[in-house]
């Protein structure tokens, strides 16, 4: 009895310990710590999670700040709340006896602990959170932010280039990318694409950690720029400046997106952007290379290259089927479906846009409710008569944008693009004619000789195609470069010209394929107001009646004027280009309506069908500019001499193989003119030793340009600045040198011509410099083109850019020709001594490491009966997109390399017995060619 006294004696102590005693009620009583545990829970959730989550849900830009957040992550409180549920669940299924009693201890004991562990780490969780001193901060940027844009579905151009990009993006060699194109082309439809194609995360966005797209417009505002970019990035004043945007982002990936820059940006000095790291002196040894990538959007080339891209991307205007989509989308397709007319005249409409979204955007939506062929036929008319104004918004939306580009250059911008419309709305310019226009306006005005003037004229023509003004071309036929106008762009050059619509009549410009009727629509007052006229290639019997309808034309074809007051007082400039086919040629006139325009100063009468000028020319005292070249006219009369004003004199005409020289009455008169400039007779005739002696002691010539059939002339010739010249019948001299050619090896010489001459060699030794064509024909005895020893031809003739060599028996080869840097057409035809274009013996320079035929685009050998190759090794043609071989019987080889298959041709005209005889080691050669031809 003592001893089990004793026991429970002990076993009493025992229970009342506080460890035991918790233990035991772990077994007895679990509901209680589940309880507890559910209680600081719910807690927990509601006073630290929910609140946190309110409070950054309250405070817009904020977010949690680091450390709460991955105390957050801690919390898991969904997964907790499920950890209680099924304690919960546990502890109704451990079976009871009596209301919660229940004998299965164990289970008992597995809730308490597990609760009693919950309990703990929720206690733990609360200290932690008590302890923070802030709560949220300010919210870290996305890496990219969506921008909006239209919901048109991507077209192939933009889904074609954004391919471009993506592929630049992944390139590590690639970190500048320049996106180039005209006005409202779609560059900045295109950089959204870019930015909204990188959401989506690290495997969307190449890793940049940020995507920034800033606008940056004609006239940058950098602070502006620099905040935007500090709020893009997260930084908050005083850390916000550009070097804080440099330190910040130098150890950072990121992708910046600049809109619309119109000049070069020194993105450290001027944003605190950090450069792309090959753009960075000695970035080798600046640790671990980042991510650093520009791309930007530019109306101008020229910007791309300052900015050092490493690659560009030319925006294109849309192709036709792209065109009518966007253009529908903007417009009311279901009018448009609904009649057949309407549909005709909306593709009439949509094509003069030519393929320029912004223009296919502004005038779909200006016609979105004209639900008539009339109102549909009336704005087809108006985009023709260029009345762009009397249509709402047009002229807001579309001209005043598309005007930035003009705003930004020389004042004399828009007459320069206005000078391609002169020759016509719907047609290409040579490049040639467009420069002499801009000298006869005066638009290229202080040059010591033509050759500079000239020079400015391409350098202006390289700048406007720059900025997408202008679009250059090659005339494979004839050699020549030429541009175009974009539709629009030539549209608003017109609106700018009208003083922006406000003098529709400033200038007159009709073309081939226009609607000359228009003209008889004008009020006669309106003439009043008129200071150019351009009428290209149209019919002159039936336009010059409308032009001067109070005139008479009389039974010799004689125009007259009425004894009125001038109708034409301000008129300055009148251009009577060309004239159209179905002219009646046997009536030919004379023009004699000076007096109703006593204010002109520019007179171009080229290729009309008149047979002399009146002597009441005398009354054009302000006159500046004539060209009758390519008319009727045999004599002038001599009231020329009264032009006290005149500096150019234009009065060429095409060269007919065969043709005598032709002899025209009155070219002393010429020589009698005080501030003669420029004088041009080539491939007409010329003026007698005594007149060239006269300009010669003016010496206020600038450019001579003249037939040359003696040795006298061509002796004063060279004490003048030489233009043009063509040798012709001479005889007596067996060596040509060309530093006879020019005054004292000027470079104003630009094309040689010699036909007929008896020249057994041409010396090439200084006059050469500057020439950009050379034509010889039926030159029988020339047997070798030579320079002097020590000189290359390359040197000679940095600018040759078309060679044309004709019924030249004795020459045996051209070697000479096989590296001139600039020379685009080569025409050989019927040289009946050549076996070899190429000698053998030259072919030693082919394999030196210079390039050979770097610029050719068109080669033409016909009626070559003994040619046998062109060369004896494979050549390179790396722009070569022009091939002509016609009777070539002996010819069996083309000395192409392999690389000519990624040559695109235009052309490829082989006559087929020519072509079945030529052997070709690369068949695949063979197989490109053929799919360019026509014939073959």
């Amino acid at each position: 009895m003592e001893i089990m006294n004793t026991c429970l004696g002990a076993l009493c102590t025992c229970i009342q310990h506080p460890t035991v005693k918790e233990k035991l009620r772990s077994i007895t009583s679990p509901k209680d710590f589940l309880d507890e545990a559910e209680r600081k829970f719910q807690d927990l959730k509601a006073n630290c999670v929910l609140r946190d989550e309110e409070l950054v849900a309250d405070r817009p830009g904020m977010q949690l700040t680091d450390q709460v957040q991955r105390w957050h992550n801690k919390v898991h409180h969904q997964e907790k709340e499920n950890m209680i549920n099924q304690m919960k669940d546990d502890y109704n299924d451990r079976g009871c006896l009596l209301g919660s009693c229940s004998l299965n201890l164990w289970a008992n004991y597995k809730i308490s602990q597990s609760s009693i562990k919950l309990f703990k780490e929720i206690n733990n969780l609360r200290t932690e959170h008590d302890a923070f001193q802030e709560i949220t901060k300010t919210q870290s940027p996305r890496a990219v932010e969506e921008i909006l844009t239209s919901t048109i579905p991507v077209g192939n151009i933009i889904k074609l280039n954004l391919k471009k990009v993506c592929s630049y993006l992944a390139d590590d060699t690639v970190s500048m990318v320049g996106i180039w194109g005209m006005g409202g082309v779609g560059k900045t439809n295109l950089l959204n694409e870019i930015n909204n194609s990188l959401q989506g995360g690290d495997a969307y966005n190449m890793e940049f950690k940020y995507v920034i797209y800033l606008v940056v417009s004609t006239e940058p505002q950098f602070e502006k720029l620099q905040k935007e970019i500090s709020e893009r990035l997260g930084l908050q004043p005083p850390y916000s400046m550009k070097n804080d945007i440099f330190e910040f982002l130098k150890n950072k990936d990121f992708l910046l997106l600049l809109d619309d820059i119109w000049k070069a940006i020194d993105l450290p000095k001027t944003l605190g952007i950090p450069l792309p790291h090959h753009q960075s002196q000695n970035w080798e040894d600046r640790g671990p290379r980042y991510k650093h990538k520009v791309i930007f959007t530019t109306r101008e080339d020229d910007v791309c290259a300052q900015m050092k891209a490493d690659k560009k991307i030319k925006v294109e205007c849309l192709d036709r089927e792209e065109a009518w989509h966007l253009f529908m989308h903007h417009t009311n397709e279901e009018i448009i479906s609904s009649n057949v007319v309407i549909k005709k005249l909306a593709r009439e409409v949509m094509e003069r846009c030519a393929g320029l979204p912004l223009a296919l955007k502004v005038i779909g939506r200006a016609m979105s409710n004209k639900k008539t062929p009339e109102e549909w036929r009336h704005m087809l008319k108006l985009l023709i008569k260029v009345d762009i104004k009397t249509v709402t918004d047009i002229e807001e939306s579309l001209f005043h944008n598309l005007k930035v580009s003009y705003n930004n250059f020389v004042s004399d911008t828009c007459e320069n693009v206005s000078c391609v419309v002169l020759n016509g709305l719907k047609m290409s310019v040579p490049v040639y004619d467009l420069i002499e226009h801009w000298i006869a306006l005066g638009l290229i005005n202080y040059f010591g000789n033509i050759g500079e003037a000239f020079d400015e004229g391409y350098s202006i023509i390289a700048k406007l195609n720059e900025v997408c003004l202008l679009e250059l071309g090659f005339y494979f036929n004839s050699g020549d470069e030429y541009v175009k106008l974009h539709d629009v762009i030539r549209d608003m050059a017109m609106w700018i010209v009208s003083e922006c619509g406000k003098k529709k009549n400033k200038w007159i410009v009709c073309g081939r394929g226009d609607d000359s009727r228009q003209f008889s629509e004008w009020e006669a007052g309106n003439w009043k107001e008129t200071e150019l006229i351009s009428f290209k290639g149209i019919n002159y019997n039936k336009t010059l009646q409308k032009l001067l309808s109070d005139q008479n034309i009389d039974e010799k074809g004689q125009v007259s004027c009425a004894s009125t007051s001038p109708r034409y007082p301000n008129l300055q400039s009148l251009f009577l280009g060309g004239y159209s086919k179905s002219d009646h040629m046997s009536r030919q006139f004379v023009i004699n309506f000076f007096p109703h325009m006593p204010s002109l100063t520019h007179l171009n009468l080229s290729g009309i069908p008149i047979t002399g000028l009146s002597k009441e020319i005398q009354v054009l005292v302000n006159l500046r500019y004539i060209n009758i070249s390519n008319t009727k006219i045999q004599s002038l009369p001599s009231e020329l001499k009264e032009l006290k004003e005149l500096k150019y004199f234009l009065f060429r005409c095409k060269y007919y193989r065969g043709r005598g020289v032709l002899k025209v009455d009155g070219l002393s008169t010429l020589s009698m003119l005080p501030k003669l400039q420029v004088l041009v007779l080539y491939g007409n005739t010329c003026l007698e030793a005594g007149d060239l002696r006269l300009l010669m002691e003016r010496n206020r010539i600038k450019g001579i340009s003249m037939l040359v059939e003696l040795v006298e002339i061509l002796g004063l010739l060279k004490h003048l600045a030489t233009w043009k010249i063509r040798l012709h019948n001479m005889q007596n001299m067996h060596t040509l040198q060309f530093c006879d050619l020019s005054y004292k090896h000027d470079e104003g010489l630009m094309e040689l011509g010699i036909t007929r001459c008896g020249f057994e060699e041409l010396l090439i030794n200084g006059g050469g410099v500057s020439l950009k064509r050379i034509n010889l024909g039926n030159i029988a005895k020339l047997k070798q083109i030579t320079w002097p020893a020590g000189t290359l031809p390359s040197e000679g003739l940095l600018r040759l850019t078309s060679l044309y060599i004709s019924y030249c028996d004795s020459l045996r080869s051209l070697s000479w020709v096989l590296h001139l840097p600039c020379l685009k057409t080569l025409s050989v035809k019927s040289c009946s001594g050549m076996e070899g274009l190429i000698d053998p013996a030259e072919m030693q320079q082919a394999s030196s490491g210079l390039p050979t035929f770097p610029s050719l685009q068109s080669l033409s050998l016909s009626l070559m009966a003994k040619l046998v190759s062109l060369s004896t090794c494979s050549l390179d043609f790396p722009v070569l997109s022009k091939l002509t071989l016609f009777e070539c019987s002996k010819l069996k080889k083309l000395p192409f390399k392999s690389s000519i298959v990624n040559n695109k041709f235009q052309l490829v005209e082989v006559d087929k017995n020519c072509w079945e005889d030529l052997e070709w080691e690369d068949t695949t050669i063979r197989s490109h060619l053929a799919s360019f031809s026509n014939t073959l």
